[in-house]
């Protein structure tokens, strides 16, 4: 019943407010900065050398979890790899080349026993060997408060913040079709309430709305609501359309059956 109310509050302060998130609807993708320092990129070696690709994007929750999907864990763990690396340098592809010498941030990866393909229990995370110092963790939002934003009608009228390190937009490349290349840049972009289900919740990135959203190598990145005592991680990028300009289709993060994953790891130090 304290979760209940806590998120009772805080969507009765939302509905006080003007707006979510303090920045403007966007039709293309941002350059992050600093802005939101603990998403980072989940990284696997190349099988050519030591240095590090990036595969998908990811949210520090405490200074030794890293939230990001399952399906992106489960790639890893295909290719042999039960540890791994993670960076939250937000212009990894355009610094000086990483390799597993250099990258700080090791750690073991936690795959969720639930995953069933394609996106069922979509959430995993990566144990870190060391906590991470001078980044301050995001908050996960409670249990029912997509249902709580909904059930208060203010879903449709919330922005939802996306960063990630994915790619912003489709290349057609001639004789070899589209592409969706990602230059490993940290950028955020707002999308629209599309529809919600029990475990997943669908954003609308339409550009002609004046929307953008999520694509390649954002898997496993944050989408953000803000409240009044700062943003909370709603869900984490599960799939979507795949020319990138409908809907992205994300997994909750604010179920029983999330916290219940997430919840001995969360109170490791």
């Amino acid at each position: 019943m304290k979760k209940l109310f806590a998120v009772a509050a805080i969507v009765a302060c939302l509905l006080l407010t003007t707006g979510g998130i303090a920045l403007g609807q966007t039709g293309d993708a941002h350059p992050d900065g600093n802005a939101h320092p603990n998403v980072g990129a989940f990284l696997l070696p190349r099988l050519t050398d030591s240095s590090l690709r990036i595969i998908c994007s990811g949210t520090l929750v405490t200074p030794r979890v890293f939230l990001t999907a399952s399906h992106c864990t489960a790639y890893a763990l295909s290719q042999g790899f039960t540890t791994t690396w993670v960076t939250f340098d937000p212009n990894f592809g355009t610094d000086a080349a990483h390799n597993i010498f250099d990258t700080p941030y090791h750690g073991t990866i936690v795959h969720n026993p639930d995953y069933k393909q394609p996106y069922h229990s979509d959430f995993s995370l990566i144990l870190l060997d060391q906590p991470v110092a001078g980044i301050a963790p995001a908050r996960i939002a409670p249990v029912g408060f997509l249902d709580a934003l909904r059930d208060a009608g203010v879903i449709n009228t919330t922005d939802y913040l996306n960063v990630g390190y994915g790619t912003s937009e489709k290349v057609v490349v001639q004789s070899q079709g589209p592409k969706f290349p990602f230059d490993g840049i940290r950028k955020w972009t707002i999308s629209g309430f599309h529809a919600l289900n029990p475990d997943m919740i669908h954003l609308d990135q339409n550009l002609s709305r004046g929307l953008s959203g999520t694509g390649y190598g954002d898997s496993g990145g944050p989408t953000f609501v803000d409240t009044p005592s700062g943003p909370v991680i709603i869900s984490v990028v599960s799939s979507g359309d795949v020319p990138l300009y409908s809907t992205s289709v994300n997994t909750r993060v604010d179920t029983e059956a999330a916290r219940a994953f997430l919840a001995p790891y969360l109170a490791l130090h």
